[in-house]
């Protein structure tokens, strides 16, 4: 069977059941005497109207193709050409775009990483001065609760001592 041949039968087959469902319904609404010429008007209309449709839309192609291939094939080429190579400039814009980009990105981890060490060589810094101050502040409380406690011993020992004779006093005068 023929590529057109085949194409023809496609559309009938597509268009003789939607004209038999329009023929149809058209013969369900009209009277009795004028169904059966409704019926095979719309029909035929139908069938026709589809035919051409298809058959018109199947040479588009063919006439594109026709237009295509009486092209010169050196054209072919040189357009081919000049897509391939903006294909590599836009390329090689994109490499030059990601290069600069890298390379900002590995500026911007080293003076990172420069930061890091300095923090660390600074956090380890604080933390010896940390520990000095800790035993400092430490070695001045046991003094300073020592000496308190002397005061107070001191205090305690006045008191005793003062005691007794104020008691001795207060006794002699009541």
């Amino acid at each position: 069977m023929s590529p057109k041949l085949r194409r023809v039968v496609d559309v009938l087959s597509i268009a003789v059941p939607i004209a038999s469902a329009m023929a149809g319904n058209l013969a369900v609404n009209n009277p009795p005497g004028q169904r059966s010429f409704w019926y095979l008007a719309a029909a035929l209309l139908v069938i026709i109207s589809i035919a051409l449709l298809g058959l018109q839309r199947g040479r588009r192609p063919t006439k594109l193709r026709l237009s295509q291939a009486e092209e010169y094939p050196g054209e072919v080429l040189r357009r081919r050409v000049e897509r391939v190579n903006e294909a590599f400039v836009e390329a090689a814009t994109l490499m030059a775009d990601l290069q600069r980009d890298l390379a900002a990105q590995q500026a911007a981890r080293e003076e990172l990483i420069a930061k890091a060490d300095e923090q660390q060589r600074l956090l380890a810094v604080d933390q010896e001065q940390a520990e000095n101050i800790r035993q400092i502040l430490l070695g001045e409380t046991k003094a300073t609760i020592r000496a308190e406690r002397r005061r107070e011993m001191l205090f305690l020992g006045a008191g005793m001592l003062m005691s007794i004779p104020i008691g001795v006093l207060v006794n002699y005068i009541s």
